[in-house]
């Protein structure tokens, strides 16, 4: 078992941490999610954002001998340490699900982030046919994903297409631009994680600031506050 070397070395420290996030923490973190997490990973890709300093993480994709990494039951006491910060997922080539990453400059605030996820989920709940069901997650960070499940397995270009054709002729570009890259004051609806090894955070993962990933019910995006996601 990775027990950290250095359980009370802080690599994290900000105004959520102001004391500082230890190694320790982020393995006991781990621990505490390690099935739910292990469920979220099964059959997928992952890499990691390491530790190298405080407020420091590098990206590490490959594996020993491998260029992917995956976790399982018999590897994950041996590969996550105090330092794995943050784990990422990778696309399949085929997925029930797409991913609108909700992207807002900083500097624009919480209120446009929390009031985009929301219009989003809402125009994708209400007025596309083929999505099942959609779920709006925190990022850990200073943005939202709105997940949203297709039902049934397909072609991960097929679910990049068919998000796009929908966004495109709805009014949500009024407000929003759907891009390659978000253009100042704009938040942008960014479709790019809907690729093969597409990278997204995980559902329980911490992000390199140290809040968690996580669902946040409908009702309550328009008053999330970040810090119900430290650990």
């Amino acid at each position: 078992m990775s027990y950290p070397e250095n359980p009370e070395t802080i690599i994290v420290q900000n105004q959520f941490y102001p004391n500082g996030l230890r190694e320790i923490d982020v393995w006991n973190h781990y621990q505490t999610v390690k099935q739910r997490l292990l469920r979220e990973v099964m059959n997928r890709n992952v890499m990691f954002g390491i530790a190298t300093g405080l407020n420091t993480t590098v990206l590490r994709r490959k594996g020993a001998g491998k260029d992917f990494i995956r976790l399982t039951h018999e590897n994950y006491d041996n590969i996550i340490t105090g330092r794995t910060l943050t784990i990422y997922s990778e696309m399949n080539t085929y997925e029930r699900f797409g991913i609108i990453d909700i992207d807002v400059d900083p500097y624009d605030g919480w209120k446009w982030a929390r009031k985009t996820a929301f219009d989003v989920y809402d125009f994708i709940v209400d007025k596309v046919p083929f999505i099942s069901t959609a779920t709006i997650r925190y990022t850990g960070k200073t943005s939202f994903h709105v997940i949203c499940d297709f039902g049934r397995k397909n072609k991960i270009e097929a679910i990049k297409f068919l998000l796009d054709r929908e966004l495109r002729k709805s009014p949500l570009l009024r407000a929003y631009s759907l891009e390659a890259k978000r253009r100042p004051g704009v938040p942008n609806l960014d479709l790019s994680p809907n690729k093969i090894r597409g990278a997204y955070i995980t559902l329980g993962s911490l992000s390199t600031i140290g809040l968690k990933c996580m669902d946040v019910e409908y009702n309550k995006i328009l008053s999330f506050n970040p810090r119900s996601a430290k650990i």
